[in-house]
């Protein structure tokens, strides 16, 4: 698996627009409340495509697409621009390893080929993990997770004019601190254009699947 853990090193910003993706990975077996059952994957992966495909961006110019990789909306965001031609880079929390055993794995073996995939796929300087110094814009902070939401939205800054945030969310909050809800509050706060969220509740309300 190639990749880079460098930080970006260009002097200027590169794209028009960054699009900054944050979803609900898929559920892990035995999950006590459903948010995103293996079914709904497919009509997860219809919302994202059309939501990027009818990106209301201000100014021309292309994009880049900046998310992690976990099982379920970040890697169906990175399999869906790759079908739009979208360039998008990968940012992880964590090494590769962990990353893979924390937020991929507990969906199973085929999510972690699809991982692994998604990276190969990306030239070397298209993936990024995380260091010590980074995503501590809003102050020190013990958790992993909130310092990766900050630290993807420098690098959105640092790469586009134009940045928008794309959620895959319930409308809840999260299962611990540094979730898509922070995401959201983060990227506001940010002057990130927050766009109109892709709602897991709608996606999964049917039972007739």
């Amino acid at each position: 698996m190639q990749g880079s853990t460098n930080q970006f090193n260009a002097p200027c910003r590169e794209f028009a627009h960054a699009l900054i993706f944050t979803g609900h990975m898929i559920d892990a077996p035995g999950r006590e409340q459903a948010r995103f059952p293996a079914w709904a994957e497919s009509r997860a992966r219809r919302a994202i495509h059309e939501a990027i495909a009818h990106l209301p961006w201000t100014h021309p110019g292309p994009t880049v697409g900046l998310a992690g990789a976990a099982s379920g909306g970040d890697l169906l965001f990175h399999e869906c621009c790759d079908e739009l031609r979208i360039s998008t880079r990968i940012l992880l929390a964590l090494p590769p390893d962990e990353f893979i055993a924390a937020s991929v794995a507990p969906a199973g073996s085929d999510w972690i080929r699809r991982f692994h995939n998604a990276v190969d796929a990306r030239r070397a300087h298209s993936l990024y993990v995380m260091k010590n110094q980074d995503g501590l814009s809003e102050g020190a902070t013990d958790n992993m997770w909130q310092r990766a939401n900050v630290w993807m939205i420098e690098q959105a800054t640092a790469l586009a004019p134009e940045r928008g945030l794309l959620a895959l969310w319930d409308g809840k909050s999260g299962d611990g601190p540094g979730g898509t809800e922070h995401f959201l509050q983060v990227a506001r706060s940010s002057g990130v254009r927050v766009l109109p969220p892709i709602s897991m509740k709608t996606l999964t309300q049917n039972l007739d699947h």
